[in-house]
């Protein structure tokens, strides 16, 4: 295949021509273009539903040579974990070229929003950056409904131009979006009057999401059309979640609890906002699943999308593992806070003190435990502790770890604990945790479980290697662990 000829294959895919596109990626040829060729051949098969294909040819196009192009679509097409390491050293490898590095960063938007994690919408927002087009414009969009605060208003108003735009693709896009904001505003009429006009756009592997969007805002007779078409083609993964979503989503009684508990073991490690969908709908049949999301994954910060996927008033677990200040406490309130949690049995005044001040003023703790118990903590003294502790990721995952449960301490482990904390007991918590864990993982030798830390830890050599030494070759981990490994050797002078 001419090298020439492929971004006239990108342009073909991008239009939505996929028979002309494909026409074009049949014929193979040696070296670098062959691996984009067969990359671009398994998108065409995650265009049809067929997410197996798309990985098949994926791993075959990375294995062959491992391009801007042919990471992309290793990325998207392995699962979401697996697929965000693998753009995030791509990232790395690729640094200096926009155009790659819009990609690459448009595919971790849309990998990390699978796995529910905020920082979705900064990538998003860099893609935007790096290389303005109707798709980043609309996948930040999208995004911020999640994750952002941009006024709804707002997102409706940049949104609707690309209602009439020449690509189909981009047509829907925007509709979904759309769609999306409008039930975030309590608006399904208006959601629903634009996701009957995207109806006749839709393919079998078009946003799988839009069957739960369909299911919540178009008539039922409509949505199970629309379901029965979408059962027609091919099914798996996190597109199957979806299709079992939204049936579930549609009915009632036992049947709507089966669905929801399939869909809800399918979306929680590849669709997971969705999966908190599922959890809020079970809890409201009165069924519960048997490892809830929550406190792992914490909720959308836009109130109104928390509202969507758990419903109002809904309590949910505090997030310090990786989480930004409580807005109801401020940042020394949230440190104060997650010191107590982590004192179950209670901590002096002085050591509290000396934690969050590095030294002994007695007299702006009790300012702020007096703040805090205004808010409905109740705080005991001598020793202070909380009486009645609130639902958080930090408290669950102590009690993991003393339980010696690395699957639910590594679920719970997001990130560091308060990582923008100065406070020097939260630092030396932060580090204590941290290090707690690791030795436990790198002890266990569990190969999932040092995947699982190798990712959230990011750049730890030590374990990364133990992940490396225990990988097959054939294992699609492996050129993702080795490339990692190399470049942290390099990187430290090893």
């Amino acid at each position: 295949m001419d090298p020439s000829r492929l971004p006239i294959a990108l342009r073909l895919l991008e239009g939505g021509k996929d028979r002309e596109a494909l026409a074009l990626l049949q014929t193979p040829q040696e070296g670098l273009p062959e691996a984009e060729r067969l990359a671009l051949l398994g998108f065409l098969e995650g265009r049809k539903g067929d997410w197996g294909g798309y990985r098949a040819l994926a791993l075959e196009a990375a294995r062959r040579a491992q391009t801007p192009l042919t990471l992309y679509h290793l990325g998207l097409a392995l699962p979401p974990r697996e697929g965000a390491v693998a753009l995030e050293e791509a990232l790395h490898r690729f640094r200096g070229n926009s155009q790659a590095e819009a990609r690459l960063h448009l595919a971790l938007a849309v990998v990390l929003e699978r796995l529910g994690r905020p920082e979705a919408l900064a990538h998003a927002a860099l893609a935007r950056l790096k290389a303005p087009s109707p798709w980043t414009r609309l996948h930040h969009l999208r995004l911020e409904l999640f994750f952002g605060a941009l006024p709804l208003p707002e997102v409706l108003e940049e949104g609707e131009e690309f209602l009439l735009h020449e690509l189909p693709g981009v047509r829907l896009l925007a509709g979904h979006t759309l769609a999306l904001a409008h039930l975030l505003r309590g608006q399904p009429r208006r959601a629903r009057t634009l996701l009957q006009g995207l109806l006749p756009l839709l393919g079998p592997g078009s946003l799988p999401s839009f069957l739960v969007l369909g299911a919540l805002a178009l008539e039922p007779l409509r949505a199970r059309l629309l379901l029965e078409a979408a059962q027609a083609g091919p099914q798996a993964g996190w597109s199957q979640g979806f299709l079992l979503l939204a049936q579930g989503l549609l009915e009632g009684g036992e049947a709507a609890r089966d669905l929801l508990l399939s869909a809800h073991g399918l979306l929680r490690e590849d669709g997971a906002l969705y999966a908190l969908l599922a959890e809020a709908r079970l809890r409201a049949l009165g069924a519960e699943v048997e490892a809830p999301l929550a406190p792992r994954l914490a909720p959308p910060p836009r109130p109104e999308a928390r509202a969507f996927l758990l419903g109002r008033g809904e309590e949910t677990s505090l997030r310090l593992l990786d989480g930004g200040p409580l807005p109801s406490l401020g940042p020394r309130g949230t440190e104060a806070l997650a010191l107590l949690l982590a004192h179950e049995k209670g901590i002096s005044g002085e050591a509290l003190a000396e934690a969050l001040y590095g030294e002994p003023n007695l007299g702006a703790l009790k300012t702020l435990l007096h703040r805090l118990r205004a808010k409905g903590f109740r705080i005991s003294c001598a020793p202070y502790r909380l009486e009645d502790p609130p639902p958080s990721d930090l408290l669950a995952f102590l009690r993991a770890l003393s339980g010696r449960d690395l699957e639910q301490a590594l679920a719970l482990y997001q990130g560091p604990l308060l990582p923008w904390s100065q406070a020097p007991g939260v630092e030396a918590l932060r580090l204590e945790l941290e290090e707690t864990l690791r030795r436990a993982v790198l002890a266990s030798g569990d190969q999932e479980a040092l995947f699982l830390l190798a990712e959230r830890l990011g750049e730890d050599l030590e374990v990364w290697e133990a992940l490396l030494e225990g990988l097959s070759p054939e294992d699609p981990r492996y050129p993702i662990a080795r490339a990692r490994v190399e470049r942290l050797r390099r990187e430290y002078g090893v």
